[in-house]
């Protein structure tokens, strides 16, 4: 059985702490604090894990903090063939939420720097895994030392061996990767202006792009506009702009990891376009709900469904 695998070049720790309002250049007084194992495509396996579907988790990891991320994804269940960095640690990030505003702040390292090889032991555990792999998730940064490069020549030996890729990046290593045609993408308005050499402000304004869109090559295309909610485009189907209002927002962390989650989820299971539509939209929504980098499941996902609007552009 060919499975789900997720890949994290730059996993991290994400540590969220909580409290009312913080007092730049004073004492600030923590009311919780929580760790989670993250990086966008670990988020990814979690989310999925939430919804009771397996993935194997793959990636770079360093340090006791590397650990930390191995230890804490086995003991909920999922699978784990991490490649060890011979120095440095796993980053940490830092989210600082405030009650007070609903607002999160993020403090983010940079991780460690990668050789040679850590890449070369990297590309054995792929060459070792793709051949048993339906669908591989490439999400979140490159650390330092590994080329912009790396995602378009993983997702062309991916194609080559019949595995569809969902791509999820930015900046260089996003117009690198999107160059090799992956089957589907998730850029946010700014990655998706720098993708299209243009703005958008709003996403209604995707109808006037979608041919420039459709020129990318790439089956499915997710522009992901925050709070406005997200459009769907894909070859074929109807343009859908989907919303769904927050009851209680406790952490964007995660949320976008967590609709392509469920669109990899829903796709798999070959769902009808707006049912997947409406599910990944429910799943991100709901996620925003939760706190620190935490995934809902399927029944809390449910339960969400009934408020999301879609708008046909």
């Amino acid at each position: 059985m060919r499975m789900i695998v997720t890949l994290t070049m730059n996993p991290a720790v994400d540590k969220t702490a909580v409290l009312d309002l913080v007092e730049l250049g004073g004492t600030n007084r923590l009311e919780q604090i929580r760790m989670d194992a993250a990086g966008k495509g670990i988020n990814v396996s979690r989310a999925l894990s939430s919804q009771g579907v397996p993935s194997l988790a793959m990636g770079l990891v360093a340090g006791r903090e590397g650990q930390f991320i191995i230890d804490e994804l086995e003991s909920r269940g999922i699978k784990t063939k991490f490649t060890w960095c011979r120095k440095g640690h796993t980053r940490v990030n830092l989210k600082v939420y405030e009650q007070a505003s609903g607002r999160t702040t993020e403090l983010n390292e940079p991780g460690p720097e990668v050789g040679a090889y850590e890449l070369e032991e990297l590309w054995r555990s792929l060459e070792e895994v793709l051949p048993h792999t339906e669908l591989l998730i490439c999400s979140g940064s490159l650390p330092p030392g590994a080329a912009p490069s790396f995602y378009r020549e993983l997702i062309d030996y991916s194609h080559e061996r019949g595995v569809q890729v969902f791509f999820d990046a930015s900046g260089q290593a996003l117009l690198e990767g999107v160059k090799a045609k992956p089957y589907f993408i998730k850029p946010n308005q700014e990655e998706a202006e720098l993708l299209l050499g243009r703005g958008i402000s709003h996403p209604r304004e995707v109808k006037a792009v979608r041919e420039q869109l459709d020129q990318l090559a790439v089956p499915v295309i997710v522009l992901s506009f925050g709070a406005e909610g997200a459009v769907f485009c894909s070859q074929g189907e109807e343009l859908l702009w989907a919303k769904a209002e927050a009851r209680e927002v406790q952490s964007s962390t995660g949320c976008g990891d967590a609709l392509v989650a469920a669109f990899a989820a829903a796709w798999s299971q070959g769902k009808p376009w707006a049912e997947v539509v409406r599910w990944s939209t429910a799943t991100g929504t709901a996620a925003v709900e939760l706190p620190g980098t935490s995934f809902p499941d399927i029944d809390q996902i449910t339960e969400l469904v009934p408020r999301v609007r879609l708008e046909s552009l």
